[in-house]
């Protein structure tokens, strides 16, 4: 009975590194197959707790996709009933007296969902003034993923209306640069990009774009930098900043914090960045740079709100929404 028993003894030990192997292939298979879920990094309401269980699997990802998921890949209804009731916003929801001329070579735009029939409108209005090659599409990384204090994407991403395809020569040529580097991993989930390819693949079906999200802590020279580099692009694109303003303030606080944002995004100063509350200073300064660089000082209010309001809750926790057109004068309304 004692020689059974340590005969059995010693297959069990001989045999559990292969247990232990097999047990990994096994996970590493499933989480190979695992699909990524279509309501990725939403920004309709609340994010995945960072350090969950799910949030671990979404994030274990990256390195096996052959492209980046919209929010909401598959729900077709959300966005083109956003367009539906755009069209029925009272006054065009747009600020009485804004700015008309000039070529419109970048802007602001929300990335929150809840607010998805404005973002329509805005990609509305856009459409009617310029009709992009290209646009760089600049965000937050909100869960500051990756090694890079800047990432860029060079998948192309999937939306309710089909692919958005990347401008792969703009990528490679700010990857170049050094000041940004191509990380897959940080955009999944990212709903700063995410929740906004659908409009852009829904208005402008045959644009590329330029995917870059800027943690916190991204070097402000280097931020200046890369603007520089944008604007000496050839056929320069249309550069959007995904942005959300005021967070976590009641309507009237999120309003006395707007008018200090405000007076930044007016002015065009670097140097007044850290005045704005907004969710990406490093991506604010990018875009600011970039309007100083080029000459696009004509800056178009267009929007601007903010969640409290809109849900007549105005005591409650908001999100506060600037969204904009940075103009060029003298030049066509073409790019």
């Amino acid at each position: 009975m004692g020689a059974r028993t340590s005969i059995d003894a010693a297959a069990l030990k001989s045999a559990f590194p292969i247990f232990v192997a097999g047990t990994a292939f096994c996970l590493a298979a499933f989480t190979s197959i695992a699909p990524v879920s279509s309501d990725r990094g939403h920004g309709l309401d609340f994010d995945m707790p960072a350090g969950s269980r799910g949030e671990t699997l979404r994030r274990s990802r990256p390195f096996y996709l052959s492209y980046q998921y919209s929010s909401f890949a598959d729900d077709t209804a959300l966005y083109s009933g956003a367009y539906r009731h755009a069209e029925k916003l009272p006054g065009g929801g747009w600020e009485a007296g804004r700015i008309r001329g000039g070529t419109i070579v970048a802007g602001t735009i929300s990335h929150h969902l809840f607010v998805r029939d404005l973002i329509a409108q805005y990609f509305i209005e856009l459409a009617r003034r310029v009709n992009p090659r290209t646009i760089i599409l600049i965000g937050p990384n909100h869960h500051a993923r990756g090694h890079s204090p800047i990432a860029l994407s060079v998948l192309r991403w999937r939306t309710p209306f089909g692919f958005v395809e990347p401008d792969s020569e703009v990528i490679r040529k700010l990857s170049q640069t050094g000041l940004a580097r191509v990380e897959e991993e940080a955009f999944v989930n990212e709903h700063s990009i995410g929740a906004l390819v659908p409009f852009i693949r829904r208005t402008f079906p045959g644009t590329r774009i330029v995917p870059i999200i800027f943690k916190k802590a991204a070097n402000r020279e280097n931020c200046v930098k890369l603007a520089g580099v944008i604007a000496g692009l050839t056929n320069r694109p249309l550069v959007l900043a995904s942005l959300d303003f005021s967070h976590y303030k009641t309507s009237r606080e999120a309003e006395r914090e707007d008018v200090a944002s405000l007076g930044v995004l007016r002015s065009l100063s670097k140097k007044r960045i850290d005045e704005a509350f907004v969710d990406s200073r490093p991506a604010m300064l990018t875009l600011i740079a970039l309007c100083k660089n080029i000459g696009a000082n004509t800056v178009e209010i267009v929007q601007h709100t903010n969640s409290g309001i809109l849900s007549h809750n105005p005591g409650v926790a908001c999100t506060s929404y600037i969204n904009a057109f940075f103009s060029k004068q003298g030049e066509k309304e073409e790019q």
